[in-house]
């Protein structure tokens, strides 16, 4: 094969400008076919390696990068139609090799930094969690103590003051405060609580339906609540108030995104059997809402204590942090699935109980309670 002319070389540089990655693969291409020198072919193969790692940076997926190899073939072939299908395959194989091994060294080496992102980011937030779970357990023990004589005395204080007087209306005020401080400081310490709990065989599916009932009775009346139809039994480990605070949270949550707009919040339970990503049966809850959504900023930091979008005095931001911590402590995962404006839907899955699901005619926890 005669040496590459310069003409040649100016054909090539012309096909296209050198931001375009189809023009200057093809480009590489001339080099190594129209070419006996050495250093030419090595530098053909160096700007091959370079233009690999550069569609990884450009986040071109596999299949572009495939049609960016095929549309430099045509565009060689239509250039130099004299070329023998044996000399364009002898010369072009060695920049092919290397530019798709360098996409696929960059492209795994992209892939573990963001995994490495991707855990220390839960990890971080693991460690935020546990510290703010040790004050807040500090906290909530003092103020408790605290609410305590303030109960005691204003409910000893209510039996000196007549109970129509305006000292007795004063007192019920402060005892009603005082009882929703006393819950508040008993979410914090559930949301603290190291201590591990008495776990039993729980059905979700007849809990779920009483708390539903109780809610139906506390929303407003322009929310549709309503329990998708599912599987008559569904076992996990668990207890009994866990499982109802679970629901309770979600549905309170969901509530608030609909405001003030007519709604539905759907409930759902599902078993899922064991698969190659799952290593056992699931029992999966989800809640969810047509509401306003949320948008990505906020859904990086939902699980953060104390953080809330609601307005003051409507919310202290407890609420899915406690989900995720009970969830977590029961073996499961939470997943949260929301775009700003279409709604919002949370996923819990837990283990089923005994490495398997209860079937229709089962109306008993299965024998093996072995979580």
């Amino acid at each position: 094969m005669p040496p590459s002319s310069s003409t040649d070389m100016h054909e090539s540089a012309d096909l296209d400008s050198d931001d375009d990655i189809t023009a200057r693969y093809t480009r590489l291409l001339l080099q190594a076919v129209l070419t006996d020198d050495p250093l030419t072919t090595e530098q053909a193969l160096t700007d091959a390696a370079a233009l690999g790692r550069e569609m990884v940076s450009r986040e071109l997926p596999l299949e572009e990068v495939s049609e960016i190899h095929h549309a430099a073939l045509v565009a060689l072939a239509q250039a130099h139609p004299e070329l023998t299908l044996a000399t364009v395959a002898d010369k072009v194989t060695a920049p092919l090799m290397e530019a798709y091994m360098a996409y696929s060294l960059a492209f795994r080496e992209q892939l573990e930094h963001r995994t490495q992102a991707i855990l220390s980011a839960r990890l971080d937030q693991l460690r935020r969690l546990e510290a703010i779970g040790t004050l807040a357990s500090g906290v909530a023990h003092e103020f408790n103590n605290i609410l305590g004589s303030i109960i005691g005395f204003s409910e000893l204080l209510t039996d000196e003051v007549q109970p129509d007087s305006s000292g007795a209306r004063y007192l019920g005020h402060i005892l009603k405060s005082s009882f929703k401080a006393r819950d508040l400081t008993t979410r914090l310490l559930d949301f603290a609580r190291s201590m591990p709990e008495i776990l039993e065989p729980v059905n979700v599916v007849p809990v779920v339906g009483e708390t539903i009932e109780l809610l139906r009775a506390t929303l407003p009346v322009h929310i549709r609540l309503v329990m998708d139809e599912g599987p008559g039994q569904a076992w996990v480990m668990a207890e009994h108030s866990q499982i109802q605070q679970i629901v309770m949270n979600l549905c309170i949550n969901a509530a608030d995104a609909i405001q003030g707009r007519a709604g539905m919040i759907r409930v759902g339970i599902d078993t899922l059997p064991r698969t190659s990503d799952q290593p056992g049966p699931i029992v999966r809850l989800s809640v969810t809402d047509n509401g306003e959504g949320m948008t990505p900023e906020i859904q990086a930091r939902i699980f953060d204590p104390f953080f809330t979008t609601k307005p003051p005095g409507r919310g202290t931001g407890l609420g899915l942090s406690v989900i995720h911590g009970l969830v977590t402590s029961l073996g499961g995962t939470i997943t949260l699935e929301s775009t700003s404006g279409a709604g919002t839907r949370v996923s819990i899955d837990l283990p089923a109980l005994g490495g398997h699901t209860p079937g229709p005619g089962h109306t008993a926890p299965p024998k093996d309670l072995s979580p």
